[in-house]
């Protein structure tokens, strides 16, 4: 499976007597699918800040005296997948510094593609850097612009200085002793929302993560690309720092990174797939006996195939919900094991069936391959592998740790193939055309860089 980048959540109360990091906590819990190397906090009482990260998931970086040590009634949360830079303790987020006697901490979703270039700049005058992150350039880059204490910055300065040096992929979380400031890059890569409720206000990576609190009367929006918002004495303040309307949200969010209850770019998470799985259908049918999904990312899309198909959708696959994504161990040998200790077939339900597999996407073809030797070892007497968005021939360098294009099995390999090489008895995919027809001009709004050869088109 692809690799993925990062989820945040920050968390104000309007009383700054209330601690705010149990919900910080509960915030980076919804967000867990988006990064299981690392988690963090990072809190203020609004005259110093307190933080505490570890690496593991959510639940095992944090406990009960840590949310009741950690105090603060404002702070931001990470949980991480490292897109840039080793899977360490070090590199984990928030990343909290110190600067004319303050401290300020920043959170980080996306990655810088100049992050080479100015790392040499910055050493070049004297800079020592401490990670092996691209996030740990933004401190060098705003103290290397303001000569005065963080707490002075103005936030749309802070946006400015960001906008004009970094880019193009990043969602920032600034923690300051008094306010929260957050960014969205005017491209829009990744998606980030507020929330502002009667005695809070949030921002999340994905709206899926404000649902575990109460929402009465509750106004929720996306962040603008090219948007700073600053959060201080309850009140939101926006600035726009970039009017770009070229925007280039990543389709991937769409295809499998999300929580199909998430709304992202404008569009429902679920139905999104829900609706590439039709496509698939219409564009790649097969005569067979029972639809199985790839669990969990490719249950929409296979309930949208067998909706078009007439197909009847069986659970042939059931999965682990205590074992976490395949694609977040940077480890490929431990991610081969991981897809037994995930996915179990149901030998009663696949036992000498046609079988349409639905899955979101192939990157490198490792997981796919077990999953079809899996089912034939419990009976499949056919398995015809069905993709619900186009083949994936090309990197990424916004956000997402997409291999080598040697890596890639779409790109190296011809769809016979791959058919061999994952013992299927056929593969399709959605057209890249056809994914583009039926987005119609929403269509120019995403990125769909992985989709496209250097020469903008795909291998098929």
């Amino acid at each position: 499976m692809l690799m993925e980048n990062c989820g945040l959540f920050a968390a104000y109360s309007k009383d700054s007597r209330y601690n705010v990091t149990g919900r910080i906590i509960e915030g980076l819990l919804a967000l867990q699918h988006r990064g299981q190397e690392a988690a963090g906090i990072a809190v203020s009482d609004g005259i110093k800040i307190q933080t505490y990260k570890g690496k593991g998931v959510v639940n095992s970086v944090f406990n009960k005296s840590i949310s009741q040590k950690i105090k603060g009634y404002f702070g931001i949360g990470h949980v991480r997948y490292s897109t840039n830079g080793f899977s360490n303790f070090v590199n984990a987020q928030p990343l909290t510094v110190r600067y004319k006697n303050e401290f300020f901490s920043i959170a980080h979703n996306g990655q810088i593609e100049n992050s080479a270039e100015l790392k040499k700049i910055f050493e070049e005058k004297g800079s020592i850097f401490m990670t092996t992150s691209d996030t740990e350039l933004i401190p060098h880059l705003l103290v290397n612009n303001f000569k005065k204490a963080p707490s002075k910055w103005e936030s749309k300065e802070v946006g400015k200085v960001i906008d004009k040096s970094i880019g193009p992929s990043y969602s920032l979380l600034l923690l300051f002793e008094n306010k929260i400031i957050v960014l969205r890059d005017a491209f829009g890569y990744r998606p980030l929302f507020l929330c502002e409720t009667k005695n809070g206000i949030y921002v999340a990576s994905e709206d899926s993560a404000f649902k575990i609190f109460p929402l009465r009367d509750a106004n929720i929006r996306e962040i603008k690309p090219g948007e700073a918002v600053e959060i201080k004495d309850g009140i939101i303040k926006s600035y726009e720092i970039n009017p770009n309307k070229n925007y280039k949200f990543c389709f991937f969010e769409q295809v499998y990174f999300a929580r199909p209850d998430s709304n992202v770019f404008g569009e429902n998470v679920h139905l999104m797939r829900e609706k590439l799985g039709e496509l698939c259908a219409k564009e790649n049918p097969i005569d067979a006996d029972i639809v199985i999904p790839v669990m969990d990312s490719g249950f929409s899309a296979a309930l949208g195939y067998s909706k078009a198909s007439g197909i009847p959708l069986e659970m042939g696959l059931m999965r682990n919900k205590y074992v976490g994504r395949t694609f977040i161990d940077p480890d490929i040998q431990e991610r081969k094991l991981g897809v037994r200790r995930k996915l179990s077939p149901v030998k009663e339900v696949i036992e000498n069936k046609r079988l349409v597999l639905v899955d979101d996407s192939i990157v490198r073809g490792t997981t796919v391959k077990y999953i079809v030797k899996m089912l034939r070892e419990n009976g499949a007497q056919e398995v015809h592998i069905r993709i619900a968005s186009p083949m994936v021939v090309n990197t990424c360098h916004w956000g997402v740790d997409i291999p080598d294009k040697n890596d890639l099995i779409c790109s190296t390999k011809s769809l016979k193939e791959i058919e061999v090489l994952v013992n299927a008895d056929s593969i399709k995919f959605i057209s890249l055309t056809n994914l583009l027809n039926s987005l119609g001009s929403d269509g120019r709004k995403y990125c769909l860089h992985c989709f496209q050869n250097d020469w903008g088109e795909t291998s098929f």
